[in-house]
């Protein structure tokens, strides 16, 4: 058990907007919207300083946090933390200068199990108003939560939640299991770092797993890697007029942006700017807003859908079906019944490849990024049953018109001059791998109008945009000793693919 201490100042800013579908695209074509949110995050855990900056009361940080004013990110800082941790939030207003508001501000950890004086809803306790006087300390709340489950939730901003939720005062609030609370429910690591279930070795988790590769105290929510999707959605006039003062009608709500995490296509697949440096400390690395998910065939990742917009989602996953192992940060019932009746999960889960995320909801997705050489490889690259190989098919059509083969941008996309991968040149095995890989998978709003962004002040919109983002699955991960057992076996034999038609 940790105390875990973070610090969020609330102010306003800007976040810039893709007005085309090229990732590298000047700064000149971004379209600027006014924001409010949080900026800060984790101060301490225990007694360990994470980030003295946010040491409210020391007056020589008092500076340095007028400095953040009208610097809001979106979305807000990450808040974690584990099973029986003591969570504690220290809030701050800074202000809203840019358009002249002096409201106050609160947390509401949205899912959260809290008493009412800590659950940020001001007309039933109280908001935290603007520091005004920066020669004086200023006025703070902090707000404690008790995590007694695991999950996936939110945070957000509870006063007049119609328009500040709206502005962006929202981020992710993230629960793990315990290495306790898993041997509970019979999951143990040993002192060789080596898994166990009830007495049963768990051949597919490397021993370099922890108890953060469990969603929640089952064995079946193991999963390699996990990202945040947090969905929102923007109506720019709104934006616009509360920053020049003018009221607006809620019930007029119409949006004009869809983002994830914070970011609209193309802009999904460039390095999230709130993702700490490499060699960052474990707390602050431990998850980020990273929206291109990168795997590797085989491994099991997991989605955190979040969605803090005003309208549901429809979130789409192309390549394989996802099983929901949690919802509102519970688990799934159908685990510990398939568990009970020995079957596998997918026989009596809730499985899909679309799954209707509602303002307010959260959902857990796993997915198993599943080889598919076995059924697709040998048509791919040789041809068959008398069809010829799509690797001749593409290339045919490329030389009637190159424009129609795809250059795809590989993960971490790097401007001005990112890397690019196309199907004809995978097929000639001059990239990637196997002339089969790296495969891409887009996952996107299935209302598929809002897979736009749209041109401020224009009629216009651009397709791709919006809440759009890619998967990209490498070749296999090679079986190492480091992680897995000795007689760990991954289940992919090179060695079987036939390369005696290969063109």
């Amino acid at each position: 058990m940790s105390v875990r201490h973070y610090v969020l100042l609330a102010t306003d800013g800007f976040t810039k907007l893709p007005s085309t579908s090229d990732p590298c695209a000047p700064n000149d074509t971004l379209q600027e919207i006014y924001i409010m949110g949080f900026v800060g995050g984790l101060f301490k855990v225990d007694d360990k300083i994470i980030n003295p900056n946010l040491d409210w009361k020391k007056s020589e940080n008092w500076p340095k946090m007028k400095a953040m004013i009208s610097t809001a990110s979106l979305p807000s800082p990450i808040i974690w933390a584990e099973v029986e941790d003591q969570l504690y939030i220290t809030l701050i207003n800074l202000g809203m200068p840019v358009a002249g508001l002096m409201d106050p501000h609160t947390v509401h950890m949205h899912g959260a199990h809290v008493a009412t004086q800590l659950d940020g809803f001001p007309e039933g306790s109280f908001g935290v108003p603007m520091w005004m006087d920066f020669n004086a300390p200023p006025p703070t709340a902090t707000y404690y939560f008790l995590p007694e489950s695991p999950g996936t939730l939110m945070y957000h901003c509870h006063v007049e939640a119609s328009e500040h939720v709206q502005m962006g005062m929202y981020g992710a609030l993230i629960i793990y299991p315990t290495k306790e609370s898993l041997g509970r429910a019979g999951i143990f690591q040993d002192d060789k770092g080596r898994w166990w279930y009830y007495g049963t070795k768990l051949h597919h988790i490397p021993n370099t797993a922890t108890n953060r590769n469990f969603a929640y105290n089952d064995v079946k929510t193991f999963f390699d890697k996990e990202y945040i999707m947090l969905l929102s959605d923007i109506d720019s006039v709104w934006h616009d007029s509360v920053r020049r003062g003018i009221p607006f009608k809620a019930a007029n709500y119409k949006p004009d942006f869809w983002l994830v995490n914070g970011r609209a296509f193309p802009d999904t697949l460039l390095p999230h700017p709130q993702t700490p440096s490499q060699g960052s400390d474990p707390d602050l690395a431990q998850i980020n807003y990273e929206s291109y998910v990168h795997v590797k065939t085989g491994q099991k990742f997991l989605l955190r859908m979040i969605n803090l917009g005003y309208q549901p989602v429809p979130w789409h996953i192309h390549g394989w079906h996802f099983t929901i192992v949690g919802k509102d940060a519970h688990p799934s019932p159908f685990l510990k019944i398939a568990d009970e009746l020995e079957l596998d999960t997918h026989e009596v889960q809730a499985m899909g490849f679309t799954v209707d995320v509602a303002s307010g909801e959260t959902y857990d997705l796993i997915l198993t990024a599943d080889d598919k050489r076995p059924i697709y490889r040998n048509y791919i690259v040789n041809g068959q049953d008398c069809f010829p190989s799509l690797c001749s098919q593409m290339k045919a059509l490329q030389a009637v018109d190159p424009a129609v083969i795809a250059d795809i941008p590989v993960e971490p996309v790097k401007c001005p001059n990112p890397t690019t991968v196309n199907y004809v040149d995978i097929c000639n095995g001059t990239q990637g791998a196997d002339r089969f890989f790296p495969q891409f998978y887009p996952m996107h709003n299935h209302d598929d109008y809002k897979v736009t962004n749209t041109i401020i002040n224009s009629n216009a919109s651009i397709y791709p945009g919006g809440q759009l983002t890619f998967i990209q699955t490498d070749e296999p991960q090679p079986c190492s000793r480091d992680e897995y057992d000795d007689d760990y076996d991954n289940g992919y034999n090179y060695d079987n693919d036939n390369e005696e038609n290969d063109d």
